[in-house]
């Protein structure tokens, strides 16, 4: 039998099963509600369709994988080793060119690419990002450096009016003290 007239026949089957699997009423909903639920028990018999459509659904279930089991046997027999000297291995097997046009495929070693080298790209990329981070460390160090020499000196600044502050209050209290001394003595000798 032709593998063509075998592939539509094996076509057929798949959609008649499909067809058939359709029709048939399920235990809940029932799908062949929609072609007459009714009318279909007297179209295929007094016992229902049931019978028949679940025979009919089997008989192509069977042929489908027979059909199926059969043309896989055909083809892997069509591509062993006995016959054509080396196994197929489809996209991944080698192609033969020998008596066509086609450019046969090549391991990517042996080709010359347009496409430039990525190893020395992503070297020359990740030095340049390093250098570039190293720089702006060192701006960044710089810039910290150059803010703590300010904070310190706005920090003795401060220290320095602090302290003329507190001599200066010191100084007032001390002032007070003595007056204040001087009333209480006046006040016990008086």
């Amino acid at each position: 039998m032709s593998v063509n007239l075998l592939l539509i026949f094996f076509v057929l089957i798949v959609v008649a099963m499909i067809a058939f699997i359709l029709v048939q009423k399920g235990t809940g909903a029932t799908a062949g509600s929609a072609f007459g639920s009714g009318a279909s028990n007297t179209v295929f018999g007094a016992k229902g369709s049931g019978n028949f459509l679940t025979k009919t659904t089997m008989t192509l279930a069977f042929l489908f994988f027979a059909i199926s089991m059969y043309m896989a046997v055909q083809a892997s027999k069509e591509f062993t080793a006995a016959t054509t000297g080396e196994i197929d291995l489809g996209v991944v097997g080698t192609l033969d060119t020998s008596d066509s046009d086609i450019p046969g495929i090549l391991p990517i070693e042996s080709v010359e690419s347009d496409v430039p080298d990525m190893k020395e790209k992503l070297i020359d990329k990740t030095t340049e990002l390093k250098d570039g981070a190293v720089e702006k460390a060192g701006d960044v160090k710089e810039a910290v450096m150059d803010k703590a020499v300010d904070v310190k000196d706005a920090v003795k600044e401060k220290a320095v009016e602090v302290k003329d502050e507190v001599e200066g209050k010191a100084v007032e209290v001390k002032e007070a003290v003595k007056e204040k001394a001087l009333e209480v003595k006046e006040s016990v000798d008086s």
